[in-house]
């Protein structure tokens, strides 16, 4: 797991093509499913996917660190369960 806060992470050019307020949202996301489970966090970030712009291109690298951000506060076992469920889904 990445250990950069979300700050750093987005200061990374991947992210240029983020505007300001999507990524306050995807900051604001990750404090508020700090130490929930992952079905207690998955209806707010599928909320959070359906708002993102239709025409936004999201690359891996930006997917893998939106991933690092949502997940940094959750326990690993809760993080080993939703990466199997995005392995088994094929993202």
């Amino acid at each position: 797991m990445d250990n950069r806060s979300a700050d750093t992470i987005f200061n990374d050019k991947a992210f240029d093509c983020m505007d300001k307020n999507t990524k306050e949202r995807l900051k604001k996301l990750s404090e508020s499913i700090r130490g929930r489970t992952i079905q207690e966090s998955l209806p707010e970030i599928m909320a959070f996917i359906k708002e993102l712009p239709k025409d936004m291109y999201i690359t891996r690298e930006q997917k893998y660190a939106m991933y690092n951000v949502l997940f940094e506060n959750i326990p690993e076992r809760e993080r080993e369960r939703f990466n199997m469920l995005i392995n088994a889904l094929g993202i």
